[in-house]
């Protein structure tokens, strides 16, 4: 699997060797293996920023990208909020992952 890398604000994402890691201002705060991964923008209200939500997930048959909120056995939220604009730019990047993970996406 190739290096991939994502780079929003102070938040770094990396997956390289079957193994995704989330940076947030300069610190680890996850690393998990590619088949426990699961991500989601959550949005409570449309047109207001949503919250990026990243884990692990209890199936790993789960989606790996708009996961159920259900889903998660373990989250992490790094303190900052999307715009409903720049969703895609994350979909395409778990797209990415997920491809090479041989999982699927919502």
């Amino acid at each position: 699997m190739d290096l991939l890398t994502f780079d929003y604000e102070n938040l770094h994402l990396r997956m390289d060797r079957g193994v995704f890691e989330l940076f947030s201002m300069g610190r680890s705060e996850l690393r998990v293996p590619l088949r426990w991964l699961g991500a989601l923008v959550h949005y409570k209200k449309p047109d207001k920023p949503g919250q990026l939500v990243i884990g692990t997930v209890r199936d790993p048959n789960a989606a790996l990208y708009g996961t159920d909120p259900a889903a998660f056995w373990y989250t992490t939220s790094p303190a900052f909020r999307v715009p409903p604009g720049d969703e895609p730019l994350f979909r395409t990047y778990f797209t990415e992952v997920a491809v090479a993970a041989d999982r699927r996406v919502i």
